[in-house]
């Protein structure tokens, strides 16, 4: 779960994922990526571990950008499974249910969402972007960018990656196809966020558009020379 600046909703959110992987999991974690946060995310995480000993909170002393956090998150889980979400408490994390039996023959479980629930111009946005990552990377997802997606861990060991800013979602679909990896598709229930704001902003799209293009680089060269390791983006020495 990446975190920036989410004072507001994340009391709620982290007790919302508490409660359903207590009731879905024997064996869980909570991991929290806590992305340079500037307002009160950082008490609130430090009072909600002192808690829960599962959950676990990853620090970036300054703020990375969705994607790095998401991928030091992935690096820093255990367990078999990984499953992510963002902190807005944007979705009932309770359609894990219907999730985990998909894993069983799937490497990636992704979702999207039924009625969703954001403003009609971030919706106008998102069905823009999805038509045009599908005409540059060629992934053919429903909904790219919906943070709830549950993973095989090794997933993780198959792909390495290196996307930017707000592109993770579309790398994740693209290096599931290239390393010929099964992904499915499934509705998941989404709400009005409850307090807070986004951290999307106007000026994120343009950068959106040129790591896009640096992706696609990046993934034509490495099918060109596939014995390349392009650079992760986790950080290589993490905060904690």
């Amino acid at each position: 779960m990446p975190a920036y600046n989410e004072e507001a909703v994340l009391p709620h959110s982290l007790a919302e994922a508490v409660a359903v992987l207590g009731r879905l999991c024997d064996r869980w974690e909570l991991v929290v990526v806590d992305d340079g946060s500037t307002d009160s995310t950082p008490a609130i995480l430090a009072e909600a571990a002192r808690r829960e000993p599962r959950l676990r909170v990853l620090t970036h002393p300054t703020n990375l950008g969705y994607s790095a956090a998401l991928a030091h998150g992935f690096a820093a889980c255990r367990l078999s499974a990984i499953f992510y979400t963002d902190a807005d408490a944007q979705f009932d994390l309770g359609d894990l249910r219907h999730a985990w039996p998909l894993l069983a023959d799937s490497d990636m479980v992704a979702g999207w969402r039924r009625d969703r629930q954001d403003p009609w111009l971030r919706r106008f946005a998102s069905r823009g972007f999805n038509l045009l990552q599908s005409a540059v990377l060629g992934v053919r997802a429903r909904d790219v960018d919906c943070a709830f997606k549950l993973f095989r861990r090794s997933y993780f060991e198959r792909v390495r990656l290196s996307s930017q800013g707000f592109l993770i979602d579309s790398e994740l679909y693209a290096r599931a196809a290239r390393a010929g990896l099964r992904v499915v598709q499934l509705p998941v229930t989404h709400r009005a966020r409850p307090g807070g704001r986004s951290s999307v902003r106007p000026a994120t799209v343009g950068k959106t558009l040129l790591h896009l293009w640096r992706l696609f680089l990046d993934l034509r060269r490495e099918a060109a020379a596939p014995e390349t390791l392009w650079p992760s983006s986790v950080p290589r020495r993490p905060a904690s």
